[in-house]
């Protein structure tokens, strides 16, 4: 009877430990990126959490002007407030350049990430494609 109780008291203390991760919950992110009224063709999205916030930097690829965190090598993104970043190319790779030239300079912006799945469209604002300094993204 007492092995039992402490059987039980073992499993309830498990329970408690399981269920306290110190490791927020992913959200999933998808949805469109535009500029200039048309599908970004290639590029990425990285998402900084904010001082304060728990976790690390996520990026996650832009093809044919749709994101989905949830199809990346390490899938989601931390929830909360953070830096988002958007870098879109011309899709046509070519040496230095394997997701081809820059259509807009980085878009940087402050977002807060909710919880769960997540659909958030972007359109980069017009002006980002202005003066446009292109720089290498690969070593020869």
């Amino acid at each position: 009877m007492a092995r039992c109780a402490g059987l039980s008291g073992l499993v309830a203390v498990l329970m408690v430990v399981a269920g306290c991760s110190s490791e927020p919950k992913l959200a999933q992110m998808s949805g469109k990126v535009t500029f200039k009224g048309q599908p970004v063709p290639a590029g990425y999205i990285s998402f900084t959490p904010d001082f304060g916030q728990k976790g690390e930097v996520r990026v996650v690829q832009i093809k044919d002007g749709a994101y989905d965190s949830s199809k990346e090598q390490t899938p989601g993104v931390f929830p909360g407030s953070c830096t988002v970043r958007i870098a879109g190319y011309n899709g046509n790779p070519e040496k230095l350049f394997p997701q081809g030239k820059q259509i807009f300079n980085t878009y940087e912006f402050k977002e807060t990430v909710a919880d769960g799945t997540v659909t958030k469209d972007f359109t980069v604002p017009e002006s980002y494609g202005k003066n446009v300094k292109i720089e290498p993204t690969a070593d020869e």
